[in-house]
């Protein structure tokens, strides 16, 4: 069966030749409209309450952004910070650079970090008096939680918390828990990301960084 060929200017679609040559750009569409029966004043208020939510939205979402975050990867080099310990002083870290350091990343509400946690303290208690640095940054939790998590876990080591998620930023740490390894140059030598599950995880990453310190004595002697 044949069949006509479809004439787009037909009554059909309701535009005809000479309205297709004189139609307003697309665009116009857009453009809020009001129903017959408003009159000037309030077709005036309607937009205008249209506009201003439309730049709540826009102003919100740029507040709102989040630049992505850029993963460090071992042999890069570990950012500067400044972190408001639990007891009210602030940590500088290039203060404390020359040894070993473990960054331990968490959040109170994450399963993984709270039994990640006591591994750290181990860890802490055999390695702590030999030299080498740690210090537990919170974020993405309340400060609140953030200090009642190094409390139920009695981490005797500097602690704060990431408020504005800056440092956790810098370091390229999205996820809870993430426990970073730093040797004395303040090169960054692994990155464990997720549960600890034994402590050999952590206490093998740190003797790793003592060996390679031990070796260079001997290699200046």
């Amino acid at each position: 069966m044949d069949t006509a060929p479809i004439n787009k200017d037909s009554k059909q679609y309701g535009v005809s030749s000479k309205q297709k040559k004189n139609k307003l750009p697309t665009a116009y569409c857009l453009l809020p409209t009001v129903n017959k029966g408003v009159s000037a004043t309030e077709s005036f208020h309607i937009n205008k309450i249209i506009i201003l939510i439309s730049i709540a939205l826009i102003l919100r979402a740029i507040l709102n952004y989040t630049p992505p975050i850029t993963p460090l990867k071992v042999g890069d080099s570990a950012p500067a910070f400044l972190l408001n310990l639990k007891d009210g002083t602030v940590l500088n870290f290039n203060s404390i650079k020359g040894n070993p350091t473990v960054i331990f990343f968490y959040a109170n509400w994450c399963p993984c970090s709270n039994l990640s946690a006591p591994f750290i303290k181990q860890a802490f208690e055999e390695f702590g008096h030999k030299g080498v640095n740690f210090i537990s940054i919170g974020f993405q939790d309340k400060e609140t939680d953030l200090m009642n998590f190094i409390e139920r876990h009695k981490l005797q080591f500097p602690s704060g918390a990431d408020k504005e998620q800056e440092i956790a930023g810098s370091y390229g740490v999205s996820t809870p828990p993430t426990t970073i390894f730093i040797n004395r140059e303040g090169k960054i030598t692994s990155i464990f990301v997720g549960k600890i599950k034994k402590y050999e995880d952590v206490a093998e990453r740190i003797r790793k960084i003592t060996e390679v310190r031990s070796q260079r004595t001997e290699d200046r002697k």
